[in-house]
């Protein structure tokens, strides 16, 4: 699972501590299904019980989700039951799932601040197939909003892998649809025989490499930026890239993931520098958690 380090302007664990969260978050997650697997394992070989034995004694594998201290992971989870998978894809599809809601709260709160989040992002689909695809030494911007000299910048899709910057534009046309680049302003989208005009994505793609730039200098870091224009189930027509920037399509997607799921890089120190100098620029909204609210009151 790649990492949510930045979810629009919410406050985020990342920006306390670059250099501790990424690597605690993978040794989490690996410790915390390997848990779950054994206890899942354990309990397919226990017998059938009876409606109301099952009543009375909870499995350990429901515990394991309805108990912070059981998995020391999933912060705040609600009590519900939830039935025992029958196989381990189901199962690592139920864990994907509690692992995506953890990094929403990672990614709008901290012990002594939270952010008024917004539940959209609990069913964004492709914020999900960041996090749930994408390698866990990915580290994903996911449309975070950067104050430059007074100036607020709204970016899109910003992933920092171990090896360079990805800015990627993902096309939502139905699948099917065809585009056709036209000038440097504007595309034709082709849906069923309906031509349709949309903005150029390399406009916003080039605005995000531009300001991304500017930051890197400012810091003097050094990391390569690419551009991609991410079209999964659609078609890209007359494709001639500039420097630094892929299309890819359903034609080349395939082998574009398969390439990103085998990359085998660990977690860098300047990716770790990048991804600070960047969040460091981030807008940030946040208020003060309750329970630390009243007691810097009674303190004051």
């Amino acid at each position: 699972m790649a990492q949510l380090i930045k979810l629009q302007d919410y406050i985020s664990r990342y920006e306390q501590d670059m250099f501790r969260y990424p690597s605690q978050f993978i040794r989490m997650k690996k410790d915390s299904f390997h848990r779950l697997r054994e206890q899942w394992e354990s309990e397919k070989e226990m017998p059938i019980l009876s409606e109301p034995e099952q009543e009375e004694k909870q499995s350990l594998f429901q515990k394991i989700f309805n108990r912070k201290k059981e998995f020391n992971v999933w912060e705040e989870e609600e009590h519900r039951e939830l039935p025992l998978p029958v196989d381990e894809h189901e199962l690592k599809q139920l864990f994907l799932n509690q692992v995506f809601s953890f990094q929403l709260k990672w990614a709008s709160s901290t012990l002594q601040e939270v952010s008024y989040f917004d539940q959209v992002y609990e069913t964004d689909n492709l914020l999900k197939y960041f996090l749930q695809r994408f390698p866990d030494t990915y580290l994903l911007l996911y449309q975070p909003i950067f104050k430059m000299k007074q100036a607020v910048i709204e970016g899109d899709i910003i992933i920092v892998t171990p090896t360079d910057i990805m800015c990627v534009s993902v096309l939502d046309g139905a699948s099917g649809t065809t585009y056709q680049p036209v000038d440097e302003r504007k595309w034709q989208t082709i849906d069923e025989g309906q031509v349709h005009t949309v903005v150029n994505p390399l406009i916003g793609l080039k605005r995000m490499e531009k300001m991304i730039s500017s930051i890197l200098q400012y810091h003097e870091l050094e990391f390569p930026i690419k551009k991609v224009v991410l079209a999964r189930n659609q078609r890209i027509l007359n494709q001639t890239p500039a420097y630094q920037t892929e299309y890819v399509d359903l034609l080349n997607y395939e082998e574009w993931f398969d390439a990103i799921r085998k990359t085998g890089y660990p977690i860098k120190y300047q990716q770790l520098k990048v991804s600070e100098a960047l969040l460091e620029h981030t807008q940030k909204t946040f208020v003060k958690r309750p329970i630390w609210k009243e007691e810097e009151d009674h303190i004051l």
